[in-house]
């Protein structure tokens, strides 16, 4: 897959000195990559084509003691990037920007260990993944995806060893679902799978290619986290119509496929149901009350940050953050 030469941005990390080093070349819209904000981030944005748009955000300063985490993020329906990353909430803004605060949560966890951890928030010019690819055709889409994921990590030079996650939300789960359609394999850099609330479509096909992945090396880790979803309702009216449709039961499919594989031991982690194996985590709440949690999992559940330190010797043998008592409020940008 190629793109124009007019879209094409160069860069690189250097971890010599720990200075974070983004070289902006031949690409007019490109941000400063200076720091930003009482963080101290550096942001670069790369047109990818196709209306997309990779918005890096990077530490000011590396850790040469640390690898590279390349944390990609693929955003929910109708949410901007500034809107998932989050801010302080003041008179007039939209509420949309109080209730991921994935901004905060990865500062949460630069603290926390992950000092290196560098998001690229993925977002099409639909608002939607799973109408971007539709649009453009599924085959098509999901080449697509395959060569921005390769640009964003050309992006950061590919440092040696750098550790990818592949993540998102919601509607972000349709980017998933297209980067594993799109290759024989699933790639030997990709470490970490993490569903938050986004697994709706899974097929067995999905999981042929990620238990491959699963047994070619023990770090390898998936984690899935749903609710269940199966009765809620808006306005009076239920969400979920189909039978087969929601996460709930997108999971239930998903353990049925890994099961027979991988030893999953039930269990709980506070509100959470939980079904765990060596590389897997599955993290169901069974939502009692029947509310939508769909976002409130990720943000004031700490939803993101559990997976992400899921496996993490330091986390496992400590308190979880699983819990609704935002564990990132110190971090959030006013």
């Amino acid at each position: 897959m190629t793109y124009p030469s007019a879209v094409l941005l160069t860069s690189r990390v250097a971890l010599a000195g720990a200075a974070l080093l983004l070289s902006a070349c031949r690409h007019s819209q490109s941000s400063s990559t200076a720091p930003s904000g009482a963080a101290s981030e550096r942001v670069q944005i790369l047109a990818l084509g196709s209306g997309v748009t990779a918005t890096i955000v990077a530490p000011e300063h590396l850790d040469p003691r640390q690898r590279v985490e390349l944390i990609l993020y693929a955003l929910p329906n109708g949410n901007t990037t500034a809107q998932t990353m989050g801010r302080a909430l003041t008179a007039g803004m939209d509420w949309h920007y109080d209730i991921q605060h994935i901004g905060a949560q990865t500062r949460a966890l630069r603290a926390r260990g992950m000092s290196n951890a560098i998001v690229a928030y993925l977002e099409a010019d639909t608002k939607s993944w799973p109408e971007w690819r539709r649009v453009r055709g599924y085959e098509n889409a999901n080449a697509r995806i395959v060569a921005m994921v390769d640009r964003v990590r050309a992006a950061l030079g590919n440092p040696s060893g750098m550790m990818v996650t592949l993540t998102g939300h919601s509607g972000g789960g349709s980017f998933f679902w297209g980067f594993i359609e799109g290759q024989p394999s699933l790639p030997d850099w990709l470490e970490r799978i993490v569903f938050l609330d986004a697994n709706y479509s899974f097929e067995p096909r999905h999981g042929e290619k990620i238990a491959a992945w699963l047994r070619r090396s023990e770090r390898n880790t998936l984690v899935v986290l749903a609710y269940d979803d199966r009765n809620i309702m808006l306005d009076g009216k239920r969400v979920i119509t189909d039978s087969t449709g929601g996460t709930w039961r997108a999971s239930q499919r998903m353990m049925d496929f890994f099961r027979p594989m991988f030893a999953l031991t039930p269990g709980t982690l506070g509100e959470f149901v939980r079904y765990r194996g060596p590389q897997i985590e599955f993290l169901l709440h069974p939502n009692p009350a029947n509310r939508i949690l769909h976002t409130e999992m990720i943000g004031e559940m700490n939803g993101y940050m559990h997976a992400m330190l899921a496996r993490r010797p330091d986390y496992e043998s400590g308190e979880s953050v699983l819990r609704p008592v935002r564990a990132y409020a110190r971090w959030i940008e006013p």
